[in-house]
């Protein structure tokens, strides 16, 4: 039965050899003394994350399957968004206090997102299939919700006077966790339609054709898995922290590539899921993960990490610098006339790709 368990879940089982060995050689002083040694550990860790994060997909998906749209993404983005937080605040809570840690994590993973990994979805799909299309009421309720929560979360706070910058927090806290109840409210009852599109995926294969019964599928098991799987990543992304930590410093490069390498490790469960379907020609999965994922980080990820900075004492800067603030208003006015008609295609997609592009070459230079 340990057999078939550990066959069954390899992606959680690797992560907790993973941990127990970390936890048993990772203090070793030597490995600390050695860059190489550090470059070695870190692709491993960082490669049993992604790996793990295959499992939280899995599980996801299963649930997604019994469960049906959109309820299926809705746990897919809040598994995503819960990793997010753990290694924010695992960051957060290592080593010297660095109070843009949150801020420049949520702004790589906006730009990952919906540059990168939309854009290259939409390139693809456009290439493959020309024009895909979607339902335009869910692209216009997420963009109404994101450039709120955004302007009140990351624009506002520069605006601010210091004095009064505690009381606006709290108060960004309670109104950033009432927006997003209400939407899901609205995404899972009232307007449950407008994330749903009958128009794809015509003469395609149906990915759930590998997938079991949906009364075989045990929603307790796949839960508790789900959970034990983003558990074992929580634990496992602190021991990478110490490693980003310690590499940013020796090789001196610049402080958002650990924002940058923590939004990968985020983006990886949605990631994965969003291609798979986008080369099934299932925009509208598409446009509920990446859309819904942005929209969890800026509404969900905001008040968490206010509050971790509360109970540890730390600054929190969520106010976006110049260079970043450009790149935001930027990108979401190009998503906005994107998705203005309900199709994409590979012109967009390129377009947002190449501002991914100039994202990642504005960290170094």
């Amino acid at each position: 039965m340990a057999k078939n368990f550990f066959r069954k879940e390899l992606s959680f089982a690797l992560a907790v050899i993973s941990i127990i060995l970390l936890y048993i050689f990772g203090s070793n002083p030597a490995i600390k003394e050695s860059l190489i040694s550090e470059g070695i550990i870190f692709l491993v860790i960082f490669s049993v994350i992604i790996y793990a994060a295959l499992g939280v997909v899995h599980h996801a998906e299963l649930l997604a399957y019994k469960f049906g749209e959109p309820y299926g993404t809705m746990i897919l983005t809040l598994s995503a968004v819960t990793v997010e937080i753990i290694m924010i605040a695992t960051m957060m809570m290592h080593g010297d206090s660095d109070p843009a840690i949150a801020r420049d994590t949520i702004f790589s993973t906006l730009m990952i997102l919906l540059n990168g990994l939309t854009g290259l979805i939409m390139l693809i799909g456009g290439i493959k299939y020309g024009e895909q299309k979607y339902n335009i009421k869910s692209t216009n309720s997420f963009f109404s919700m994101i450039i709120g929560i955004v302007g009140i979360g990351l624009f506002l706070p520069l605006a601010i006077p210091e004095t009064r910058s505690a009381f606006y927090e709290t108060f960004l806290i309670f109104i950033c966790i009432l927006l997003y109840i209400f939407f899901l409210r609205m995404q899972s009852k009232e307007h449950n339609y407008y994330f749903k599109f009958d128009g794809g995926k015509k003469n395609i294969t149906d990915d759930n054709e590998h997938l079991p019964p949906k009364k075989d599928i045990s929603t307790f098991y796949n839960f508790a898995m789900l959970l034990a799987t983003i558990a074992s990543i929580s634990l496992l992304a602190e021991s990478l922290s110490v490693f980003v930590d310690d590499g940013i410093d020796k090789l001196q490069m610049p402080s958002g590539v650990a924002g940058l390498i923590i939004a990968i490790i985020i983006v990886s469960p949605e990631a994965l899921t969003a291609i798979r379907a986008g080369l099934n020609n299932d925009m509208q999965r598409v446009v509920n993960i990446s859309l819904g994922s942005m929209l969890s980080t800026v509404s969900l990820t905001i008040p968490a990490v206010l509050i971790v900075g509360l109970l540890i004492n730390q600054d929190v800067h969520l106010g976006l610098e110049p260079i970043q603030a450009a790149m935001v208003v930027t990108s979401l006015l190009v998503g906005m006339l994107t998705s203005k008609d309900g199709e994409s295609n590979a012109l967009q997609g390129f377009i947002h790709f190449m501002l991914f592009i100039t994202f990642v070459f504005l960290i170094f230079v």
